[in-house]
C-alpha cells in the first residue's frame, strides 16, 4: 500500500454514519505524519507524533472500525510496515497468574507487531480488587510500549473516565492521551442510517414508514432517548429479519413482494433498558423481551 491509497482511505473513512469529531481528528493525525515525512526528507526538523491512540466515549460506537482504517493509513503512510489489527479484549488478556497474563499480553503484542494492537474495553482491566489480574495486563501493555524493538501501534478504547484512570497511572500512554479521540454516541437518525445498511446488505428495502417507525423505536428504547450504542443494530435486524419471516411464511409461501421489504409490524415495541458489563443493552417486548 502506498500514499497514493491514502485518499480513497479517508473517503472510506467519511462514509462511515456520524463520528464527525473522530473523522476531523484521523484526517489532522494523517496531516500532521505527512507534513513530518516531508520535513524529514527536506531535512527539516519535525515535532514528533506518536503512533499511540486512545478512543474516548461510550462502546459500540465504531471504534473498531476506525482503528481498522487507522492501522492501513499508517501502512500508507510507511509508518508501519503490515498494518494488521489484533484486537483484544480483558478475556484475551487476563490469566490466572501473573505470568500467564504477561504471556498473553507478550502473544498479543508478538502478534501486533508491525500492525496495530487494539485493547478493546480497557476499563474492564481496571482492577475492582488488589488482587485482580486486570492490573498486571495493563502494566505489562504499558512495559510493551515503552520498549518495542519491532514497530506497532497500540490503540486503547474506553470511555472517558477508565481512559483518563490509564493515563495517570501509565505514562506510557501520556502522548497517546493527548491525542486522544472522542467518539460520539449515535444520534437517533444515525442509528436508522447503520441499521438501513444492514438491511441493504440483505437486499431488504425500509420503506418511509418503517423508516420513521425506527426513529421511534431508537428514541423510545432508553427512557431519555439517549441510548446510542451501535451493538444493538445487527440484534433489532435480526429481530425484524425473523418476524419478517413470520409474517412472510404465515402462508407456507415464499412470496418476494413481502420478504423484500420490512413492514411497520416488523418494528417491535421497546422493552425497558437492562444493565450490563459492556454497557445497556436493550431488549424487545414480547417472546424475546429478555434478549
Amino acid at each position: 500500500m502506498t500514499p497514493d491509497a491514502i485518499p480513497d482511505l479517508l473517503a472510506e473513512l467519511d462514509a462511515l454514519v456520524g463520528l464527525a469529531p473522530v473523522k476531523a481528528g484521523v484526517e489532522r493525525l494523517v496531516a500532521i505524519h505527512q507534513l513530518n515525512i516531508a520535513r524529514v526528507t527536506a531535512g527539516k526538523p519535525i515535532i514528533a507524533h506518536d503512533l499511540d491512540l486512545m478512543f474516548t466515549g461510550d462502546p459500540g460506537t465504531g471504534e473498531d472500525q476506525v482503528a481498522a482504517l487507522i492501522g492501513r493509513l499508517y501502512v500508507a503512510l510507511g509508518l508501519l510496515p503490515t498494518g494488521q489489527v489484533v484486537e483484544v479484549q480483558r478475556g484475551d488478556l487476563v490469566g490466572a497468574t501473573v505470568e500467564e497474563t504477561q504471556a498473553h499480553v507478550r502473544a498479543a503484542v508478538t502478534a501486533a507487531n508491525g500492525g496495530v494492537l487494539f485493547v478493546d474495553d480497557a476499563e474492564q482491566l481496571i482492577p475492582l480488587v488488589p488482587e485482580d489480574q486486570g492490573i498486571v495486563a495493563l502494566a505489562a501493555i504499558a512495559a510493551a510500549v515503552d520498549v518495542r524493538p519491532v514497530p506497532f501501534a497500540c490503540i486503547v478504547s474506553a470511555p472517558t473516565d477508565a481512559i483518563d484512570a490509564i493515563a495517570v497511572h501509565y505514562p506510557a500512554f501520556v502522548y497517546a492521551h493527548a491525542a486522544a479521540l472522542e467518539f460520539p454516541r449515535y444520534t437517533a437518525d444515525e442509528l436508522v442510517a447503520i441499521f438501513e445498511r444492514g438491511a441493504g446488505a440483505l437486499q431488504i428495502a425500509v420503506p418511509k414508514p418503517v423508516e420513521a417507525a425506527l426513529l421511534e423505536h431508537f428514541v423510545a428504547v432508553h427512557d431519555r432517548g439517549d441510548f446510542r450504542s451501535a451493538r444493538y443494530v445487527p440484534a433489532l435486524l435480526e429481530e425484524m429479519y425473523a418476524r419478517l419471516a413470520t409474517r412472510t411464511m404465515a402462508d407456507g409461501k415464499a412470496d418476494g413482494n413481502e420478504y423484500r421489504r420490512f413492514a411497520v409490524a416488523d418494528v417491535p415495541e421497546p422493552a425497558s433498558a437492562i444493565a450490563a458489563d459492556t454497557g445497556i443493552r436493550i431488549g424487545f417486548s414480547g417472546d424475546l423481551g429478555g434478549r
